[in-house]
């Protein structure tokens, strides 16, 4: 109910745009941010993340009715819409999940006891299953971290979603991805980095999705110092 209350343009205007890209030859991509979803949080309050008893308005990846819901917007937008593709972002727990684990005082609603990966992995099996049946492809987003060849703490692995999607869209970005200043001032140290171990994660598994990198094309005007992105890229 929220999300179509919040909504800025109606459906047949997205509609509109969609089919006059694909006229010109354009591959559309449907973006659908997956967990951090605000408007699905508020109307599913059990569904969400919590922490010291405080609703954290991030719904759980363990969640079964988030799944459903996220999954059926993406086969929406297919079959309505028209996409090549989809594009799920979000597709974690939040940034914050070590420190709650941590602290013993969240509560994730993990009715099934699964591993917080294992959830990750099994959502993107449900939701490749469902949007290729529709006929569209299918891709997600992941941070750059989680190319190290560790799980990391809001459960994403590298092979375990690349042998699922496919395309897989890591985002290495300077600004946030290293740990000191030298990863914005050397984004290109930072990047290639990042790809050495992106490749070696690609090798795991036999079937690996395609890498499809967002690179870093803006500048940070909170980082010190400020490096403009056209004179450092």
């Amino acid at each position: 109910k929220t999300a179509y209350k919040t909504s800025y343009h109606d459906n047949s205007d997205y509609k509109k745009a969609i089919d006059k890209a694909k006229e010109a030859g354009i591959w559309t991509i449907g973006r659908i941010v997956v967990f951090n979803d605000e408007q699905f949080a508020k109307d599913n309050p059990k569904e969400c993340i919590y922490n010291n008893g405080v609703n954290q308005e991030w719904p759980s990846a363990f969640s079964r009715k988030a799944w459903e819901y996220n999954v059926k917007l993406a086969v929406s937008a297919v079959e309505e819409m028209g996409f090549d593709e989809i594009q799920f972002d979000y597709v974690r727990f939040p940034e914050d999940t070590f420190f709650i684990e941590r602290d013993g005082n969240g509560d994730f609603q993990n009715k099934y006891k699964e591993e917080k990966a294992q959830a990750i992995q099994n959502f993107c099996f449900y939701a490749a299953d469902q949007i290729h049946k529709a006929g569209a492809y299918f891709s997600v987003d992941v941070f750059g971290e989680c190319s190290n060849g560790y799980v990391t703490a809001y459960g994403q692995y590298w092979p375990a979603i690349s042998m699922i999607v496919d395309a897989i869209s890591s985002m290495p970005y300077v600004d946030h991805f290293g740990r000191d200043v030298d990863t914005w001032t050397d984004s290109y140290s930072t990047v290639y980095n990042w790809a050495v171990h992106a490749a070696d994660a690609q090798k795991i598994t036999p079937t690996p999705a395609i890498a499809r990198t967002w690179l870093t094309c803006y500048s940070v005007p909170h980082w010190d110092p400020v490096i403009p992105c056209d004179s450092n890229f």
